[in-house]
Parts: C-alpha cells; structure tokens; sequence
C-alpha cells in the first residue's frame, strides 16, 4: 500500500470512529463514498469554524476613543 492511500485510510477511520481494519476490509465504493463525505462535512465544519472566528474577531473589536469620554461632561 502506498502512503497516499494509508493516509485516506486513516482519515476515514478518524473521521467515521471506525477501525483501520474496517476501513481496508470496505468495498473499493464504499470506500471512496466514505472518504468523499468525511472530507465535505469536514470541509464544511472547517468553514463554520472560519466563519465563527470572524464573527467573534468582528465583535470584539475596540471602539474608538476620540471624542468626549462616556459621562466627562
């Protein structure tokens, strides 16, 4: 077996919580199904994450500070 392959194994068996021995003992189908789906829900968790963090960088940001002070006059 080359790397290439090792390594799309190991991703399955990650992703779906499952043995390397199950994953080598699927069907070559279900197998590129299974890699397929695990790698768009985790591309997809990827961009909800991104997206999460942009929100919270957008709502955390400093308001400015010229002008008069809140409650100096």
């Amino acid at each position: 077996m080359d790397y290439g392959f090792n390594a799309a194994s190991y991703f399955v068996a990650k992703h779906y919580g499952i043995s390397m021995q199950e994953v080598w003992d699927m069907s070559i189908e279900a197998f590129e199904q299974s890699f397929i789906w695990a790698n768009a829900a985790e591309k997809i968790k990827a961009e909800q994450i991104e997206d999460a963090t942009a929100g919270a960088k957008n709502k955390t940001r400093v308001g400015s500070t010229h002008g008069a002070m809140p409650f100096s006059q």
